[in-house]
């Protein structure tokens, strides 16, 4: 892979990871995924010694180096406050490593039912995350989109700060940004619960497909609870789309944000993330319009506590 030349600088020996990670110990071990285990550990490199995850990948995942590649190709070129650095790469004794800024607060899935994440916080993580993809659908600079094919709460990394960063870009796919609608021909992937339904009956993908998942973790982040799990026997969506069309979504809140929600600020937020479900592609929004909706469902509920507050509420 020639191509790859241009990314030398961005090489880390597998000695310096080994160092780091306390030759990938258990107790550096932060997670995993698809691609295989993630470590944490202090790593000194180009930029100096800093905290970095390192997802090393397993030779028997179903995936392997053209997801490796992906994402040291794709990350670079998006560089985003929204969306995860890439700060380097092993490719050395049979090891595929990619290392990133580490997330100290994991991923978002982690706190959907937190009882301690505001309203107000929670709002900031959407609107971040909304930025990042937008940034993914309508780059400056270049005349490719990137498709991420596998948005999800668990996707999304929050910093020491609360701000979230898109992450795992070995779904990706590069589209055409010069076109309104852009499809490609694909195996439908992505995770259950997420992935658009029209893309998996039809394989027929284009950014559209995005926005569907973003709808479903928007869901998750109101209600808080994951889209699917063995311990909630009705799927998350399903529910949604009863009690938003009978106009009881406010009943499916999660209990500890729901007393403190402005009306205004969650039929905002409930009614861009519907749209966002929409069978018809052309139906849902583009992510300028998500953020932008968000972005105005935030400023409607700080107005909200700042009202209270004056009224000594």
């Amino acid at each position: 892979m020639s191509h790859i030349t241009q990314f030398q600088h961005l090489k880390i020996q597998l000695e310096a990871i080994r160092s780091a990670t306390n030759n990938f110990s258990d107790d550096n071990c932060i997670g995993g995924g698809g691609f295989g285990k993630v470590y944490k550990g202090q790593l000194i490199h180009s930029m100096g010694e800093t905290m970095v995850a390192l997802k090393r990948l397993n030779r028997a995942s179903m995936q392997g180096d053209p997801e490796f590649w992906k994402e040291i190709l794709m990350l670079p070129l998006y560089p985003h406050e929204n969306i995860v650095s890439l700060l380097g790469y092993c490719d050395e004794a049979g090891e595929k490593i990619l290392v990133y800024e580490y997330a100290p607060r994991k991923s978002l899935d982690y706190y959907l039912a937190s009882d301690n994440l505001t309203w107000i916080q929670r709002l900031k993580i959407c609107v971040g995350a909304a930025r990042g993809l937008e940034h993914l659908h309508t780059p400056t600079g270049t005349q490719l989109r990137i498709v991420h094919r596998d948005i999800k709460s668990s996707n999304i990394l929050l910093d020491n700060n609360w701000n979230a960063k898109i992450s795992d870009f070995g779904l990706s796919k590069f589209a055409p940004a010069n076109n309104q609608f852009t499809f490609m021909i694909s195996n439908p992937a992505g995770t259950l619960g997420y992935i658009d339904p029209l893309y998996h009956e039809t394989g027929l993908l284009t950014k559209e497909s995005d926005v569907y998942s973003f709808g479903v973790v928007l869901f998750e982040v109101l209600c808080g609870r994951l889209c699917f799990s063995n311990t909630n026997l009705h799927p998350l969506i399903g529910l949604v789309r009863e009690y938003y069309e009978q106009n009881k979504i406010s009943e499916l809140v999660h209990s500890n944000i729901k007393d403190e929600i402005d009306t205004s600020s969650l039929e905002m937020f409930a009614d861009i993330a519907y749209q966002c479900l929409r069978r018809e592609r052309t139906e849902r929004p583009l992510m300028r319009q998500v953020v932008g909706a968000l972005e105005w469902s935030l400023v409607l509920q700080v107005s909200f506590i700042l009202l209270k507050h004056s009224f000594g509420i």
